[in-house]
């Protein structure tokens, strides 16, 4: 099984460590458009490796890098096929329940185990292979498996078991530089 990005910067960095990869789009139309023009509209430039499957259907997967945003995953997650880990690559708090995003997927899917990953990154350096890191948080071999699926010496991962501090950290740091850009 291949692993599943929605992201298209992580697909593509998933094909760049030479992973079977599936790059799901929610539209139909998107997903065909995109697999026709081999580029998505919000990575502008970019264009994905031929080795890249698109789809709109969930597909299931043995690692789902889920990048949707956090106010709609609790609705994917509950239909994601499989059982494999899913790591999820959204910040920020669920506004209602004000949980974290692995809060979310173990209300939802108590049978998928998650991780988190996060850092300092723009989606187009991702997407272009200029040098980047990034954490993954969750439980050690969960951790071992998203790094060796989608690390690379251009795309550093680092490992932490403080899943809880990685998420609530990503949340904070929006609301700390828009604080830091009015000052």
């Amino acid at each position: 099984m291949a692993p599943v990005a929605p992201a298209p910067a992580l697909a593509v960095q998933a094909a760049r460590a030479g992973r079977e990869v599936v790059l799901w789009a929610r539209d139909p139309g998107r997903a065909g458009e995109i697999g026709t023009s081999r580029m998505n509209p919000r990575l502008p430039g970019v264009v994905l490796p031929a080795s890249i499957r698109v789809t709109a259907a969930l597909p299931e997967a043995a690692i789902t890098l889920l990048a949707v945003p956090l106010q709609h995953m609790r609705g994917i997650v509950a239909g994601l096929p499989g059982t494999g880990p899913v790591v999820v690559c959204a910040k920020g708090v669920e506004q209602g329940s004000l949980l974290l995003p692995l809060e979310v997927l173990a209300t939802e899917r108590r049978d998928r185990e998650g991780a988190v990953l996060t850092g300092p990154n723009f989606a187009h350096e991702v997407a272009a292979g200029l040098p980047a890191a990034a954490v993954v948080a969750g439980r050690e071999a969960v951790r071992a498996a998203v790094m060796a699926a989608i690390g690379t010496p251009g795309f550093r991962l680092y490992g932490n078991d403080d899943a809880i501090g990685a998420q609530v950290g990503g949340a904070a740091k929006n609301v700390v530089a828009i604080a830091a850009g009015v000052v």
